[in-house]
């Protein structure tokens, strides 16, 4: 534990730190960095979360505050820094040519405005700001450094694309996907759409609204613009995991690029919804609507791609095995066929639940499919809400961790050995496990009529069925906190082997 902390404060200084030169040389890298220091913190404060709401601890927390601004930080680093610290890993991974200077500019902003945002935390009377998609405390440190966080992240996505300036040529990386690189381009450019959403929208709120409902409409377009480009960050890393496992292209680029089009194109235009104010409902209704029918079918259609694509690749191999064994008396060495079974890897025979990239696959699928279930039973305000967005947003985590130990093969950091092969396979099953519990429980709750956003002695907990509902959920949480801890392990570990060899 305490090799992981002292990594999570080492991590943004050596970003702070780091010469020019080297940072041209592997940016995506330095974005990895940022990533993984607030996934490490968003974890700390998941389990003061976990425990303000289980049943036997919520009675001991007096203060709901204390918990409500552990959420902020939570949500924001979680959802904001780390998913988008990670899609900027993608995007520039794939980029063919990079800006040094805008992606320098855009690491540093993005490191000093997550620090300015931890400080108010520390001030005696601010208020958290339970917004729906970007939750803030309500102090100028806090927002400006949310702001400096959004400029970061905009230097990343206009670096290679939309700027015109001599930057420096990329080699391809050794997984490249030409469906991947069409679908990281668009998260880019959805991401730029919703940031632009959200300023235009801080713009025209009226100044005059209570806080909370202020908040609530800035963030209301943008935060719904913004699960577009989640999507797409998954399917990216679905489109990598899949040609790993298939060992071809999930489809053509010219229908995958039909598919992304269909995929990103609403989210392009929604600020047009902006026309008359952020209160109206066409504003409000319209986001909504947006969501709730323009990211499901899309991507039911690649998960069903995806499984017959998986299925067609075992067949043909279980025939070709077949084949080559009535053809063949001759029984392979020892060592062939220990290569064969390495777990992991993409010509294993062994279980596919030993393989790491089916169980990325596998379980981001799964709560994406729970996520898509638990937001069609949602019928008012209660932890059905919450149990949807964190099975949704979960199945987004898993892809991207799964990515985070390819990328660390493609930087060259050590992940040998059986131990860790099995490890890093077991990691996603466990932590996906957990958000899968945590969810079931959420959502267990809330059909009793459980509210949500409450915390300690505001939860009022009086039925039986609620009490179940949230004990699940504390055991879902901890088994997803054991599994992120172990996702950090995993990462520290090869990272000091490395510096060791």
């Amino acid at each position: 534990m305490f090799l992981i902390l002292r990594k999570a404060v080492q991590l943004p200084l050596e970003v702070l730190t780091v010469s020019g030169a080297l940072a041209r040389t592997n940016m995506p890298k330095q974005w990895l960095k940022v990533g993984l220091f607030s996934l490490i913190l968003s974890g700390f404060f998941s389990a003061v979360i976990v425990f303000a709401r289980a049943p036997g601890f919520a009675e001991l927390i007096s203060d709901p505050n204390f918990a409500r601004k552990s959420l902020v930080l939570h949500v924001d680093y979680a959802l904001i820094i780390w998913f988008y610290a990670f899609l900027s890993v993608l995007y520039l991974t794939f980029a063919r040519r990079l800006n040094p200077l805008l992606n320098i500019a855009g690491l540093k902003l993005v490191i000093i405005g997550a620090f300015m945002m931890i400080i108010p935390v520390f001030i005696r009377g601010v208020e958290p700001i339970l917004a729906n998609y970007i939750p803030v405390l309500d102090h100028p440190l806090f927002l400006v450094g949310l702001f400096m966080v959004a400029a970061g992240f905009c230097c990343a996505f206009l670096n290679p694309g939309l700027t015109r300036t001599a930057g420096v040529e990329r080699d391809r990386p050794t997984f490249y996907s030409s469906n991947a690189a069409e679908v990281i381009r668009s998260a880019g450019i959805v991401v730029l759409i919703a940031v632009a959403t959200i300023v235009t929208s801080y713009l025209i709120t009226p100044g005059r609204l209570h806080q909370e409902t202020f908040f609530e409409l800035v963030m209301w377009g943008g935060g719904h613009i913004l699960q577009f480009a989640n999507v797409l960050g998954m399917l990216t890393v679905w489109m990598i995991l899949l040609k790993k496992l298939t060992g071809k292209e999930l489809v053509s680029d010219r229908i995958n690029r039909w598919l992304v089009l269909a995929l990103a194109l609403p989210a392009v235009v929604s600020p047009v919804l902006l026309i008359q104010g952020t209160t109206t409902q066409l504003y409000y209704s319209g986001f909504t609507q947006l969501m709730r029918w323009f990211i499901f079918p899309v991507v039911t259609l690649y998960l069903i791609l995806g499984i017959m694509a998986i299925w067609r690749s075992q067949t043909g191999r279980r025939r070709e095995q077949k084949n080559h064994l009535e053809k063949s008396a001759v029984i392979r060495s020892k060592e062939t066929l220990s290569e064969k079974m390495q777990p992991g890897t993409e010509s294993g025979r062994l279980s596919l639940f030993r393989n790491l990239y089916f169980n990325g696959f596998l379980v981001s699928a799964l709560l994406t499919v729970v996520g898509f279930i638990l937001g069609a039973m949602i019928r008012g305000s209660s932890t059905l809400i919450p149990a949807h967005y964190h099975a949704s947003l979960g199945g987004v985590t898993v892809a991207y961790m799964v990515m985070v130990f390819i990328l660390l093969r493609e930087y060259g950091f050590r992940l040998d050995g059986k131990k860790f092969t099995r490890l890093t396979s077991l990691q996603p099953l466990l932590f996906g496990l957990g958000q899968v519990i945590f969810v079931i429980g959420f959502a267990w709750a809330g059909m009793t009529g459980m509210g949500r956003k409450l915390f300690g002695q505001d939860q009022s907990i009086y039925t039986v069925d609620a009490v179940i509902g949230l004990g699940l959920m504390a055991v879902g949480g901890l088994l997803a906190i054991a599994g992120g801890l172990l996702f950090i392990y995993l990462i520290v570990k090869s990272y000091t082997l490395s510096q060791k060899s």
